[in-house]
This record gives C-alpha cells, sequence and structure tokens, in this order.
C-alpha cells in the first residue's frame, strides 16, 4: 500500500511538472511569438533591418531597492531611467531602459529572456519594448529644369531667320524668326537640295504672320495666337507683312532646316 502511494505520488508530480514546463514553454513562445510580430509590424511601417534604432524596454520594479540593483546590472550598455508610478501599489516603479540596436528577432529575444530574469530577481514583471520613430526616408530630389532660348542648345542659321532649339524634358522644341520677305522655298530649301518642306510640325504663333502652301493650292495663314498642325506633306511658307514672324515648334523640330 505505502508503495503504491509512493508510486502515485511520483506520477502525479511527473503530471505537474510536464504541465509547469509546458506552460512556461508557451509563455516563452507567445513573448518570443510578439517579438517577431512586433518588429514584422515595424518592417512594413518603414524600418529598415540593418539600421540602428533607440529601442526602450519596460520593467515594473516593486521599491527604490530593486530600481537601484537593475541600474547597477543594466548600465552603461543601457541608459536607465525610472519613475514612481502612483497607480500601482506593488510594482510602483517604472523602469525604462534604453539602447541604440538593429531590430533582429533573435537579439530582441535574448534581451527580453535576460530582462524577464532580471525583472522576476526583483519580484517585478518585463513588459516589453518600443522602438524609436524611423527616420525619414530622404526624398528623392526635383529634377526640374530651366531653359531660355536666349541661350539655345543649338543655332541653325538661316538666310532673312534662324531656328534655335532645345533640348528639355527629352523634347526637342524649335523657335523660328523670319524676317520680313523670308521665304522657306528660297531661303531654306536651296541649301537642301529642295523645293518644298516635308517636315511635320506642331506649334504656336508667338507673333508676326506667316503662310503654310500645299502643292493644291491651299494657303493657310498662320497668326499671333493661333496653334497649328501641319502634316508632312510638301508644302512651302513665306512671311506675311512687314513684321518679323516668331513661332514656337514642339514637334518636328529636330529635323527642320537640317542639311
Amino acid at each position: 500500500m505505502a508503495l503504491y502511494v509512493v508510486l502515485l505520488v511520483g506520477a502525479l508530480g511527473l503530471v505537474v511538472l510536464r504541465i509547469y514546463l509546458k506552460l512556461r514553454a508557451a509563455d516563452k513562445s507567445r513573448g518570443e511569438s510578439w517579438d517577431e510580430q512586433m518588429i514584422a509590424r515595424l518592417r512594413s511601417q518603414g524600418y529598415a533591418p540593418f539600421n540602428d534604432y533607440t529601442v526602450d524596454f519596460f520593467l515594473a520594479l516593486p521599491d527604490e531597492a530593486a530600481v537601484q540593483a537593475v541600474r547597477a546590472r543594466l548600465e552603461p550598455e543601457f541608459a536607465v531611467d525610472a519613475r514612481l508610478l502612483a497607480s500601482d501599489s506593488e510594482l510602483a516603479f517604472s523602469l525604462h531602459a534604453s539602447k541604440s540596436m538593429r531590430l533582429v528577432v533573435p537579439d530582441m529575444q535574448a534581451i527580453g529572456r535576460r530582462l524577464t530574469e532580471l525583472a522576476t530577481e526583483q519580484r517585478g514583471r518585463y513588459d516589453g519594448w518600443a522602438a524609436g520613430r524611423a527616420p525619414a526616408s530622404a526624398a528623392a530630389p526635383i529634377a526640374v529644369v530651366l531653359k531660355r532660348f536666349e541661350t539655345p542648345d543649338e543655332t541653325r542659321e538661316l538666310e532673312h531667320g534662324k531656328f534655335e532649339l532645345v533640348q528639355l524634358g527629352g523634347l526637342t522644341i524649335g523657335r523660328a524668326t523670319y524676317q520680313p520677305g523670308w521665304k522657306w522655298s528660297t531661303h531654306v530649301g536651296p541649301a537642301l537640295g529642295l523645293s518644298r518642306c516635308s517636315v511635320e510640325h506642331v506649334g504656336l504663333v508667338l507673333s508676326g504672320a506667316a503662310t503654310a502652301a500645299f502643292e493644291d493650292g491651299t494657303v493657310i495663314e498662320l497668326r499671333a495666337g493661333q496653334l497649328f498642325y501641319i502634316p508632312p506633306v510638301p508644302h512651302d511658307s513665306w512671311v506675311i507683312g512687314d513684321v518679323p514672324y516668331v513661332s514656337l515648334h514642339f514637334a518636328g523640330a529636330e529635323h527642320y532646316a537640317k542639311g
């Protein structure tokens, strides 16, 4: 009978031990899982794995003696600060231990276990950690480019006129300036061996007036303030009146009057 009682007590003891170990393992797993979840959430908010951040670890301690004992164990590795809490009569002090470190799961878990043991020794509690704000990413420089036709990238000198070009934003933009009496078939075409221009044009007349004259007899007048499109079919052009003609060209400029 005595042997039976001994065996029964031993069996119950083993059961209790196994339950205790499982509960402890579960608590440890929950703590480590919490570290993983926290770091994953911080990653999604822009925290980088290879940058150092200020991390605050929190402990609740019962009295000033416990605070001093923990402080002695953590400094100078951690910057330690403690304050008295009026809301908790049993754990009256909140201790913050801060250090700069990378947010790496194994490192956070190791510190968590260390602080849990330290807090338990002092009849306190480890309450987790929080990371300082991630530094704002440096904004990419805004690539604004300003240019003027007074300092063009290229100037094509013509008889009685000129054609200035500016390279901007992947585009070639031209400014045509023709004096009264200018005519494409007389002052541009001969140097190119052509009697008519076949370049496509999209542009805006800034001042003066000129024509776009086609081989079928159609003559279109282009005047200040008008936007124009001229298809890539043979056409001539000349200045109307005694005022210089100035226009901007947004398409076809790179090919115009180019020998």
